[in-house]
């Protein structure tokens, strides 16, 4: 088995399912790491990672000047229009929702496999039976994924607080799927099993940038704003997608906030404007995580991933 690692995450290559090097063609690297090692500008983005700032860029993303700014956008992040519907977009905004052709994101349902709910660059980590794990180095739990064993405990009621230490005690000795949605990726995303889902839980808090080179600075998938809900398959595997709001992510747009049974490859929602990230848990002893992800993990690369892709399976 390979042993996962908390190797730092390369900054200059991701791998592809072939497994070829791919260089990252954007990169903000300095300009992140300038922005969170000095105290003061640290503290001005704590100050534009609160929810009003994001509602105010969404404002200013959503105005017809915005629309300026797609051609550029469009060059610089290698994003293929041809696979995308046909539209005139009105605002920088209208174009960052863009709907994909089917047949650019195709995907064939299979109930043993666990397919990747968007586009993004994934990495997989091991939760060990104490429900702890490392993302470069920071650790975490599953409770706290559920805003639990944290200081938001003390705002949930004892039915909520106890239904989510239950969740979190599911995926000890499972896996967690770490799937994050850069500019140029795809920003809608589906279900990856079929099943009945819960209704949505959201959980309030910041809207940290997800860039890899944030965990030196910030917890982030314990400190930023959360949503999920939990699919239970008819084989009784219990999967959990939580999608994580980032900087410039104010909303997350989920189509069906109540309980439902849903199905592999139907759109659940979309994200807003920035980049974001979505976690998928899953059990112990159900879907065991594609080996090359596992691999690429543990050396230190993210692996770039389409929606529909199979990332494991039982």
């Amino acid at each position: 088995m390979t042993k996962l690692c908390n190797k730092d995450i390369s900054e200059q290559y991701y791998i592809d399912r072939d497994g070829n090097q791919v260089p990252i063609p954007v990169s903000n690297n300095a300009l992140i790491e300038k922005m969170f090692s000095h105290t003061i500008t640290r503290a001005l983005m704590t100050f534009v990672s609160a929810p009003w700032y994001a509602n105010l860029q969404r404002a200013v993303m959503s105005s017809f000047i915005s629309s300026f700014w797609i051609t550029g956008f469009v060059r610089k992040n290698g994003i293929r229009l041809n696979e995308y519907k046909k539209k005139k977009y009105t605002s920088f905004h209208d174009f960052f929702k863009r709907e994909i052709k089917p047949e650019s994101r195709p995907f064939t349902v299979d109930e043993r496999a666990l397919l990747s709910p968007c586009d993004c660059k994934a990495s997989v980590y091991k939760i060990e039976d104490d429900s702890c794990f490392a993302i470069k180095g920071v650790p975490y739990t599953a409770e706290e994924l559920f805003g639990v064993a944290s200081s938001r405990e003390s705002e949930l009621n004892l039915d909520e607080y106890n239904d989510r230490m239950k969740l979190a005690e599911c995926y000890r000795n499972g896996y967690l799927f770490l799937l994050r949605l850069s500019l140029d990726d795809y920003h809608h995303y589906m279900y990856p099993v079929t099943g009945e889902k819960t209704a949505d839980t959201v959980i309030d808090g910041k809207l940290y940038t997800v860039h890899p080179l944030i965990h030196k600075y910030c917890a982030v998938y314990r400190e930023n704003a959360r949503q999920y809900c939990t699919v239970t398959t008819d084989a009784g595997h219990k999967v959990t997608v939580m999608q994580v709001g980032a900087l410039g992510v104010g909303k997350i747009v989920n189509d069906n906030l109540e309980a439902a049974s849903v199905k592999q490859g139907e759109e659940q929602g979309h994200f807003e404007f920035g980049g974001s990230t979505i976690l998928v848990l899953a059990p112990g002893g159900s879907y065991r995580p594609e080996q090359s992800l596992l691999d690429n993990t543990a050396n230190g690369f993210e692996t770039i991933v389409k929606m529909g892709e199979r990332i494991g399976g039982i």
